[in-house]
């Protein structure tokens, strides 16, 4: 029997593997996280009083998938860009995006972040963990920031409507957001969520956080789950000091000192460190000291402690990245729920480009990553780049992208990935600013020309008949 010849579609994936090496790799792990068939189990799963009727949920998250990455600049405008593949009106996908489950929104993030790092700990993209023998995950809360008032409950409202709350735990390692807890109330605390957070832990954990989450539940919770902490201690958590503090050298940032603490939850006591840091210039809250309360071993130091919690800005950058790389928060979209899966989509999609990283990581080294590749940039080249072969295959041509074993998949992602040109990627990193002198000249002008400044600058004589500057 005869070979058949393969399709075209498939002869057009290689070309595109050949020809565009950056977005086939990050298309390549956008089908394997944005799988359609396995967002329509993960839904069934999940779902708690949602039901499939017209519209898939993968359709649904294909659409915000398109207005995160700003390939679209609104939800409207990615429904009409479908069609008739639509296959339903535009408010039965309004009404499915308004009362998205929250149970649906975290699996997300969740399948994403196994997906992504199944692949990375294949390739060997995987960062060192900062501290051998303990997985770092460090903890935040984001409350999303205020929409336009376009529902009728908003429109007499002059304060900012907030939709709601995001707790993100990062992966350090693998560079990702490992889960997401979704609130929608828009003035809930971090420490409201303790159950839900808790109910994450894992044992070999070590969690790093800010005063925010330093709760006696917390702590107890996080010690009685077998994982250890690093968080700053807030002044109303009440601790009986059990011995002498010792000077422990210095940081980078100041002098060191620890000593032994406990805390008192529910009848149980618990044993933990307190290192500080007397800090050589005062944080912008000026605090002169920083307290951090950890139950990580004597072995290790107070230098490694203060370190470990000075990394938790890492989460701060992933945030900071979502905003730059993607469209995180959707201002139009009112409806917490819909907010928030927006949201849940736009981290799927920074686990994506993370995904690329350490496939980059793996075939060119992290050093070079690190120093020289922009994740902004992988979004701004690919934002086009990588739908631009759809018009030439069809749908399932992609399915042995989506459905090959892991180890295939991770060898065809580095293979392509060492083939991208680092140069489209670099980074531009700014250079110091210079100080901007007091602004004092023309105060009591409406307005100067900036042409006759710039002459005045290079010492060239004004028109005649013309006023200096006006």
């Amino acid at each position: 029997m005869e070979a058949q010849p393969p399709s075209i579609g498939a002869y057009l994936l290689e070309r595109f593997a050949q020809k565009n090496p950056l977005a086939a790799s990050l298309r390549l792990v956008f089908e394997r996280l944005f799988e359609p068939a396995a967002l329509n189990a993960l839904f069934e799963a999940h779902r708690d009083q949602q039901y499939t009727r017209k519209v898939l949920f993968a359709t649904v998250v294909e659409v915000m998938l398109a207005v995160v990455t700003r390939k679209v600049d609104s939800v409207h405008a990615a429904l009409q860009a479908r069609g008739d593949a639509l296959g339903a009106s535009f408010t039965a996908v309004y009404n499915k995006l308004n009362r998205s489950d929250a149970g649906p929104s975290e699996a997300l993030v969740r399948r994403a972040y196994d997906q992504g790092r199944a692949l990375l700990v294949e390739m060997g993209g995987l960062r060192a963990e900062p501290l051998a023998g303990w997985r770092l995950r460090v903890v935040d809360g984001n409350h999303l920031a205020a929409t336009e008032r376009r529902l009728q409950a908003l429109w007499g409202v002059a304060a900012g409507p907030l939709p709601g709350l995001a707790l993100a735990v990062f992966d350090v390692a693998a560079q990702m957001v490992s889960e997401l807890v979704l609130c929608e109330d828009g003035h809930a605390q971090e420490r409201s969520l303790t159950d839900r957070l808790l109910a994450l832990v894992k044992p070999g954990e070590c969690w790093v956080a800010d005063r925010n989450f330093c709760t006696q539940a917390i702590l107890s919770g996080l010690i009685a789950r077998g994982a250890a902490l690093v968080i700053r201690q807030h002044a109303n958590l009440p601790v009986e000091v059990t011995g002498p503090r010792v000077a422990k050298g210095r940081c980078e940032t100041g002098e060191l000192f620890e000593q032994a603490v406990t805390i008192t939850f529910e009848g149980n006591t618990h044993a933990l460190r307190r290192v500080t840091v007397v800090l050589d210039k005062p944080t912008r809250d000026q605090d002169a000291e920083l307290h951090i309360l950890t139950t990580l071993p004597p072995t290790v130091s107070a230098e490694t402690i203060a370190r470990l919690y000075a990394g938790r800005w890492t989460i701060e950058s992933a945030f900071s990245d979502l905003a730059r790389w993607l469209q995180s928060e959707i201002a139009p979209l009112g409806y917490p729920r819909a907010a928030l899966l927006g949201f849940s989509v736009s981290v799927m999609a920074y686990n994506a480009m993370t995904t690329l990283l350490g496939a980059l990581r793996a075939t060119h080294g992290e050093a070079v990553v690190q120093e020289q590749v922009s994740g902004y940039y992988i979004a701004q080249y690919g934002r086009d780049a990588v739908g631009a072969i759809d018009d030439l295959v069809e749908p399932e041509d992609w399915h042995p992208w989506q459905s090959m074993p892991l180890y295939q998949a991770a060898a065809l992602l580095k293979a392509i990935a060492a083939r991208i040109d680092l140069r489209r990627l670099l980074k531009h990193p700014r250079k110091t600013k210079t100080p901007v002198p007091p602004r004092t000249r023309f105060k009591g002008e409406p307005h100067v020309s900036t042409k006759k400044l710039l002459d005045e600058a290079k010492g060239r004589p004004a028109k005649k008949g013309s006023s200096k500057t006006r």
